[in-house]
């Protein structure tokens, strides 16, 4: 199939519109319209609804979302491989999942890139789901994340540890207090959400839910409120004027590193996943 098919799919996608997809992809409206139907053909598929002034994806089209993306990734990977002029370069492509980004892991990937000069790297975040599939499918080489895969095929390693603390903008504040006052739920993924179920139920008078840690502590910031943040951001979170509710819950849970059984350059990944180690969020 042509790549390029995928592509212009991806585009009207993203863009919800054949003319802004055409404009981006220095096409006519017209040579759009005719790749997405070569590739419903092809697939035997609608792949787009169109409705007034609307273009939405139907159910085939989104299953095929992470499909086309694993194609023109893998596709990009191999035109950066062989482009390469040290033919014993290995460059990796590391996950992590989206919101767990600190300065924590910002100094370990300085230090990294600093101690390994011919580590050629591509950092990308994602959701834990897609890191799964992108390490399965070989779209990735290992990721970073607190919930590892159940699945034989990859393997992990236990690098550091994740704490989560109730941070409010009131000092002294109450559990009861924090959870009835803007409460903003961060989305850390589904073993949070158990122990969040556990702990308050349905208690916490949720405003705001949001998996983007910089929209949490900006609300809460500007509006007043309270969420669970990473402990390792303390510091930076009292200067801004925010504080720890003390009786509150605390979560904690491991950091893996994981990567394909079958990966090449094991030595590599096993390499990061140590550069890594005695890692606290």
């Amino acid at each position: 199939m042509d790549t390029e098919l995928l592509r212009t799919f991806l585009e009207v996608r993203n863009t919800r519109h054949f003319g802004r997809a055409a404009s981006n992809l220095f096409l006519t409206q017209a040579a759009v319209s005719a790749r997405i139907r070569q590739l419903e053909a092809a697939l035997g598929v609608t792949l787009f609804v169109r409705e007034r002034n609307n273009i939405r994806l139907s159910g085939e089209g989104e299953r095929l979302v992470p499909h086309a993306e694993t194609v023109l990734m893998a596709l990009a990977r191999a035109r950066r491989d062989m482009s390469l002029e040290d033919p014993s370069a290995y460059p990796v492509h590391l996950l992590v999942r989206s919101g767990i980004w600190t300065p924590a892991l910002q100094c370990r990937l300085d230090a990294l890139l600093n101690a390994q000069r011919d580590l050629l790297l591509r950092l990308d975040s994602r959701q834990s789901d897609v890191i799964a599939r992108m390490l399965l499918d070989r779209a990735a080489d290992i990721a970073l994340m607190f919930e590892p895969p159940g699945v034989p095929e990859l393997e992990c390693a236990a690098v550091g540890d994740l704490t989560l603390r109730l941070y409010s903008s009131r000092r002294r504040d109450s559990v009861q207090r924090a959870l009835a006052g803007n409460y903003v739920y961060l989305n850390w993924g589904t073993a949070f959400a158990r122990f969040h179920s556990r702990r308050y139920g349905e208690h916490a008078a949720t405003r705001l839910q949001t998996n983007m840690v910089e929209v949490a502590r900006d609300h809460i910031l500007k509006q007043g409120g309270a969420c669970y943040l990473p402990e390792s951001q303390r510091r930076t979170l009292a200067d801004s004027g925010l504080h720890t509710v003390p009786d509150a819950p605390v979560f904690e849970r491991q950091l893996h590193m994981a990567w394909h059984a079958s990966a090449a350059r094991r030595d590599v990944l096993e390499g990061l996943a140590e550069g890594f180690s005695g890692l606290r969020i």
